[in-house]
This record gives structure tokens, C-alpha cells and sequence, in this order.
């Protein structure tokens, strides 16, 4: 195995509000537990309906059917009714019964005016993955938590954000199913944060607008969501700086289980921008010249597109020998060239980032084996291990080509303590 990293899709939002989702009406089996009283956007758009205690129901427009466009029931508990955007300047009514065998309950839709959201904005959002965690109880007994990131990008193998992406990450709880793939319900903003069921994490949840580094990437917070999980789709509307996000998702709910793993050793890392840098490692007390006054072995490892940029990725271990066992000072390097070739084209200039891209040199972390991965410096003490290292988590490298066999290695970097590493060594680096 090579390397882990822990960091984290969403989908698009429906166009309406209950106003009293905590009022459940329940007439003999049927139960609505949506409520019975909806608010629809002048837009118009989707508005979903949850219900159980019947197999199917049927629908009956009573009033508004000009504002109606379709109801759905595309699975078992959801019902969809799609209005038509309001032109006028009046808000308008629909109202619709719901009937199961003897059961009948009356639902009133209440649409805004056209003019209501003059001078407002909606940005609708397509999610193309969704990654995440299940935690089980571990954060509250009674309800399960689920974390996870709507994107268009996805992440990395070592469950990283890629650059330039959108990630709409929503911490949710819901009744303890103990079941991997998100329950099915209407999750609503939880201001108090009470880790309730059914209700969606107001200091968590955000929007993660990823740039080219670490450095250019821009967290939002939200101060409105609503939620609603069907059979393989989810549906999310957000409020961000007066603006409503509406996101969709389609596919697989099911997220990674790390309800028996250890929170305190990175099991279900929710940041999926910042890699390890939080638990950077150090044991240096000052600055460090890397060198080689031995017998120095130099070797590269292609993995491949690893970290999934579209560049060839190369591992290179630079280390100190003598009478054959290492000693001294080691130094690993884990670079994104420039170009896609497998035969050691890997010359060039690096900035050490924790976002992958083209010509990064990878920031030092710890993978989920505690293995050391990305860029670190080691002093060896022979037979009792390390004495000294340290992640390089900033700095530069250039690696030039000499033409005669031989690369210089430059590295100009930092710690976490900011204490200053830097090499300059030329010889042989063969392929391992």
C-alpha cells in the first residue's frame, strides 16, 4: 500500500419549505410526516411530501390545479408535486388530499408571489459523487451521524478535494438504523445543534470552494438547509450569503463505516482540504542541512496517477548508507510532474502543497497505518530507529536533470515549526 490521506458530494435542492415539519398528522395508518402545510418558492419547482404507514397513496388536486404542474410518487414514503413558477404578483394556494385505504389527509401548498424574490438568486447544483463517513452513535447515543461531501469533483484515493471544486459538506443525524447507506427522511437546520434525528449540523455543514492551493480555498457557512433522502437521491437546498443553493444527487448512498474506529486516529477525517497539517509532526529543535557524507542510494518509484490530476506520480528516497545499513539522514519525496510518462521524467520545479496537482510536491502526513507518506525528512540512528524527523509541509524543490545520468535535488522547505530544511545534493537516482 502506498498512501492514505483522510479528507471528503452533494445534490440539488428542492424549491420550497414545510412550515411544520414537527407536526406529524397521523389519520389510522396513514401518517404524513412532513407536515400538512407547505411553503413553494415563486419559482417553482419540486416539493417533497414523506409519508408512511402505507404501501401506496393516491393524490387528488382540490384546489390550485393551474399552479400544478405533476405529482410523483417516484418511491415508497416520498410523494413530489411540482408547481408551475408564479408570473403573478399574488401568492396562490393549491391544496391536495392523500389517501390511503380509509385514510385521507389534506395537504395546502401556499406559493409566493412572482415578484417575492426580486433582487434574490438560486444556484442550482448537479452533484456528481457523494464521499463520506458513518459514525454509528459515536458522537451521541440514540441517532446515528453521517458526514459526507456533495462535489463535482469527488475526491482523491487518499480522500483528498481536488482543485477548483465545489464541496458541499452536510453533518446529519438520523434514527440509529445502524445502516451504512443514509436513511431516507426530511433532515432539517438544527441551529441548537442538538445532534437530534433528523436534523442537519449548523456549525459543521458549509460550503468548500477548493482552489488551486490550500491557501486560495474559501469555506462558507450556512444559515438555512433542508434536506430530503429518497431511495438513492438527494435533494438539498441551502441558504449562503442570502442565496439559495439548490443541489441534487443521484446514486449510491452508502458511505465509508468508521463507526469502531478511533476519532482521536483519523478515522473519518471530515476536512478534506487541509490532509494531516492539523497533527504535523516535528522533533527538530532548529534548522537542518539534509546530507549524505556516506555511501548515498538514491531511488524512484512511478505510481501512476495516484493522486488522480492527470500527471504521473513518483516517489523518490534519497538516504545515507553505511557498511550497507542506513544511517544518518533520509529525505522522501512525493512529486506530481508535469507530464504523464512512467520512465522517470520527473525534473522539474515543486511546490509543497496538501492539494494535489500538476508539479506539487505532496506535504508530509500520516497515513491511516500511521506510515509516514507524502515528503519527510528522517535521521536514522542505525539499530535504534529514528532519532530526528520531521513533515516539510511548505517550501520549494527543483530536481534538474544533469545529462550525464545524475539529478541535482534542491529543497528549500519548512516544518510545522518552522524550522528550515534544505538540500542540494547531485548523483545517480535509479529506478527501484
Amino acid at each position: 500500500m502506498k498512501k492514505l490521506f483522510t479528507l471528503f458530494t452533494l445534490f440539488a435542492a428542492t424549491m420550497f419549505v414545510a412550515c411544520d415539519n414537527s407536526d406529524e398528522v397521523k389519520n389510522a395508518s396513514l401518517t404524513i410526516t412532513s407536515g400538512t402545510t407547505y411553503d413553494v418558492d415563486a419559482n417553482g419547482g419540486d416539493t417533497y411530501v414523506t409519508y408512511t404507514g402505507a404501501e401506496t397513496v393516491t393524490t387528488t388536486i382540490i384546489m390550485g390545479q393551474e399552479a400544478i404542474n405533476t405529482i410523483k410518487t417516484p418511491a415508497k414514503g416520498v410523494i413530489v408535486v411540482n408547481f408551475k413558477a408564479n408570473t403573478s404578483d399574488a401568492n396562490r394556494t393549491a391544496v391536495v388530499e392523500v389517501s390511503a385505504n380509509d385514510s385521507v389527509v389534506t395537504l395546502a401548498f401556499i406559493q409566493k408571489a412572482g415578484n417575492a424574490n426580486v433582487g434574490g438568486s438560486t444556484i442550482n447544483f448537479s452533484a456528481l459523487s457523494m464521499d463520506g463517513y458513518y459514525y454509528g452513535e459515536k458522537y451521541g447515543e440514540g441517532t446515528d451521524r453521517y458526514a459526507f461531501f456533495l462535489s463535482d469533483q469527488g475526491l482523491n484515493n487518499a480522500g483528498q478535494a481536488y482543485p477548483n471544486g465545489t464541496y458541499y459538506y452536510i453533518d446529519c443525524f438520523s434514527p440509529n438504523t445502524k445502516s451504512l447507506s443514509l436513511p431516507t427522511g426530511v433532515y432539517t437546520f438544527d441551529t441548537a445543534n442538538s445532534g437530534a434525528a433528523y436534523t442537519i449540523n449548523s456549525d459543521n455543514s458549509q460550503l468548500i470552494l477548493t482552489g488551486e492551493s490550500v491557501e486560495t480555498t474559501v469555506n462558507k457557512k450556512l444559515t438555512d438547509a433542508k434536506m430530503v433522502v429518497s431511495e438513492n437521491k438527494i435533494v438539498l437546498e441551502v441558504t449562503i450569503d442570502g442565496e439559495v443553493h439548490k443541489v441534487t444527487f443521484v446514486g449510491d448512498l452508502t458511505l465509508k463505516d468508521v463507526s469502531e474506529e478511533d476519532p482521536n486516529q483519523g478515522g473519518g477525517n471530515d476536512d478534506p482540504t487541509s490532509g494531516q497539517e492539523k497533527d504535523a509532526q516535528s522533533t527538530l529543535t532548529g534548522d537542518h542541512e539534509i546530507t549524505f557524507p556516506d555511501t548515498p542510494r538514491a531511488k524512484w518509484t512511478y505510481e501512476g496517477d495516484w493522486w488522480k490530476t492527470g500527471y504521473s506520480n513518483y516517489t523518490i528516497f534519497i538516504m545515507n548508507k553505511y557498511n550497507g545499513y542506513v544511517t544518518g539522514d533520509t529525505l522522501q519525496l512525493d512529486l506530481i510532474t508535469n507530464n504523464t510518462k512512467n520512465d522517470g521524467s520527473f525534473a522539474g520545479k515543486y511546490t509543497i502543497s496538501y492539494t494535489p496537482g500538476k508539479n506539487i510536491l505532496m506535504a508530509g502526513f500520516t497515513d491511516t497505518g500511521s506510515r509516514p507518506a507524502g515528503t519527510w525528512y528522517f535521521e536514522y540512528g542505525g539499530g535504534s530507529g529514528y532519532k530526528n524527523y520531521a513533515m516539510l509541509i511548505k517550501g520549494e524543490a527543483e530536481i534538474t536533470e544533469n545529462g550525464d545520468g545524475t539529478h541535482t535535488v534542491v529543497l528549500d522547505a519548512y516544518d510545522c515549526l518552522d524550522n528550515h530544511i534544505t538540500c542540494n545534493w547531485t548523483g545517480t537516482i535509479e529506478e527501484d
